[in-house]
């Protein structure tokens, strides 16, 4: 086996011990006690060189990788302008839903009582002077086209009815063309 390393290191530690054993008493302790200082100021030297490395890496690694994606989307909206689009149905439009004026009156008088309450048919065949039947199918037509919504807890016999979102954005927008 080769032990040349461990004659050199011996050398060393003994012309190190004959340094030290020449030099006076008071320089070997300030030696001694300063030792440790330099030795935590290089340890955190270390420290923050290590932390600003790894920031630096992280930040890298962030940036590339928003870089890819938006390589990534890139490709893809170019992907989809060269695919053939899906064709419709032959439908140019969606149909539009004719209100008549009862239906008309119908969401007004939902409109009118404010959010939160509910109208039903007999109430609306009273104050229109009109069948019930006549209004039922009405209401059940704008509850197909979303402007009418059941209300739960009904205590009538019949079902209650109160105005969507969708019924109130249309009600805002007929009041603005009417105007």
């Amino acid at each position: 086996m080769n032990f040349q390393w461990l004659t050199a290191l011996r050398d060393y530690v003994v012309s190190m011990y004959d340094t030290v054993s020449a030099a006076p008493g008071l320089l070997v302790y300030f030696v001694a006690l300063s030792l440790p200082i330099l030795g935590w100021f290089i340890l955190h030297l270390y420290r923050n060189v290590a932390r600003n490395v790894e920031a630096i890496l992280r930040i890298l690694a962030y940036r590339i990788s928003h870089a890819l994606a938006s390589w990534k989307t890139y490709v893809v909206c170019k992907f989809r302008e060269i695919m053939p689009r899906r064709r419709t149905a032959g439908i140019e439009a969606a149909p539009g839903v004719e209100f008549d004026d009862l239906d008309l009156a119908v969401l007004r008088a939902a409109a009118s009582l404010g959010p939160g309450f509910a109208i039903n048919a007999a109430q609306l065949a009273e104050k229109f002077r009109l069948r019930p039947a006549q209004v039922e199918r009405s209401l059940n037509k704008l509850s197909r086209n979303k402007m009418l919504d059941f209300a739960i807890g009904s205590d009538s016999g019949s079902d209650d009815y109160r105005l969507t979102p969708m019924g109130t954005a249309f009600m805002s927008t007929w009041h603005r063309q009417a105007s």
